[in-house]
């Protein structure tokens, strides 16, 4: 037999073991220790377990801390100076392969102005127009062909 739950009582239902499971369940918290600093006298007993630095040891510590860090900010001018100098590369081939394309171009479309210009001068050259010697040409051979075709017949 199967139990029909409408989802609003689902939902309720849920809310409420969530809530109880958080409120049953303990929690952990765990806590930090905070750095401590309390000066000292020779012959004073620590008031607390730890280690204690005298101040030429943290002089070096701290120093040591700003070489790392200065070093870490030289070697970051270093990679970005190399990252620039690679893209300026790039750039700078790119603008070549451009001008390369370029220069192809004009090369290429002046040639073909030229071609132009050439064909232009033969198409339009009054000089060497032979149409009315052609004429004549096929007039005469024509009256020629049947003459003799007139007396090959007889």
């Amino acid at each position: 037999m199967m139990i029909f739950i409408s989802k609003n009582i689902k939902k309720k239902m849920n809310k409420t073991i969530a809530t109880l499971l958080l409120i049953l369940i303990p929690i952990r918290v765990f806590a930090v220790e905070l750095p401590a600093i309390a000066p000292l006298n020779k012959g004073e007993a620590a008031p607390y377990s730890g280690v204690l630095y005298n101040p030429a040891a943290i002089a070096e510590t701290i120093a040591q801390r700003e070489l790392l860090v200065s070093e870490h900010k030289l070697t970051l001018k270093i990679l970005e100076e190399r990252l620039q100098a690679e893209c300026d590369l790039s750039i700078d081939n790119l603008a070549a392969e451009v001008d390369a394309c370029n220069d192809k171009y004009n090369y290429m479309t002046g040639i073909k102005d030229e071609q132009i210009r050439r064909l232009e001068i033969l198409a339009f050259d009054k000089s060497d127009n032979h149409s009315h010697w052609w004429l004549v040409g096929g007039i005469v051979s024509g009256a020629l062909i049947t003459i003799g075709v007139v007396y090959a017949l007889k």
